[in-house]
């Protein structure tokens, strides 16, 4: 019997990278998967859907046909720095949670989300009180807070990543009376498509450093392994949190840090 049948379990950047391994994961368990992207996800049992999540009407009209239960949505698709800053927000921070609100409803009791973030939330600089601006405000005023606060395109990478954690936990806590489970997932740097365009936005000699700090840089099927595990009954209490999947990469960059103030 598959742990997956209660419904279907939507993914986002279901053509390549993590979300497609992603998907093919989750098919081999017996998932019933629905794979959106802007491009077609042509893979063995995955009823693709074309989406551009930088479109809220395009979210909005797939949400729309959904209208079968869902085991869960995984929140794969994202943008790297290299993007215009709007489309990186949009994509990375307001399309998952244009989407998680869309489908919420739809997700049977039991059933996840699975966000994926990035250990690069933790680079980012903005306070506290900007990403609870940014989580309360709408589509389009949040574009507006982004426009004022002129990052550019890497550091609106590292702040929407920062607030899809955080949402993350927001909605663990709203959606907990509906045993509707939220989940963030923060690889470190990863062997998909788009690593070239982290090479150019944070630098290639910190892609390099980082690769060399823990053996190698992640496979996609070493991050989509933990998001087909999180979004699976067999993690039913895991909720609220973020799970880092960087190899340690983040723990020993501050463990220097940890064992100076142990000294002090």
């Amino acid at each position: 019997m598959s742990d997956h049948e209660a419904g279907a379990i939507v993914v986002t950047g279901a053509a390549s990278g993590i979300g497609r391994a992603t998907c093919e994961l989750l098919v081999a368990s017996g998932a019933t998967v629905i794979g959106l992207d802007r491009n077609a996800a042509e893979l063995p049992g995955v009823k693709a859907a074309i989406c551009d999540l930088a479109d809220a009407d395009a979210i909005d009209r797939v949400v729309e046909l959904m209208r079968e239960p869902l085991g869960g949505l995984v929140n794969c698709a994202g943008l790297p720095g290299t993007h215009p800053p709007d489309r990186v927000l949009a994509v990375n921070l307001l399309a998952p949670r244009r989407l998680a609100d869309g489908l919420a409803e739809r997700i049977v009791a039991g059933g996840a989300v699975v966000n994926v973030a990035s250990v690069a939330a933790w680079r980012s600089d903005r306070s506290e009180r900007d990403v609870s601006e940014v989580l309360g405000a709408s589509d389009a005023a949040a574009l507006e807070w982004l426009a004022a606060a002129d990052l550019d395109g890497p550091a609106t990478y590292d702040f929407s990543k920062e607030a899809l954690q955080a949402l993350t936990l927001w909605q663990g806590a709203r959606w907990l009376p509906r045993r509707v489970r939220c989940v963030s997932v923060s690889p470190g740097p990863t062997l998909t498509p788009i690593l070239s365009d982290f090479e150019q936005s944070m630098g290639a000699d910190r892609i390099r450093a980082s690769a060399d700090a823990v053996g190698g840089h992640a496979k996609p099927e070493d991050v989509a392994t933990i998001i087909a595990f999180l979004v699976s009954p067999a993690a039913r209490w895991i909720n609220g949190i973020d799970v880092r999947v960087d190899g340690g990469l983040l723990g020993a960059r501050m463990a220097p840090a940890v064992a100076a103030a142990d000294q002090a």
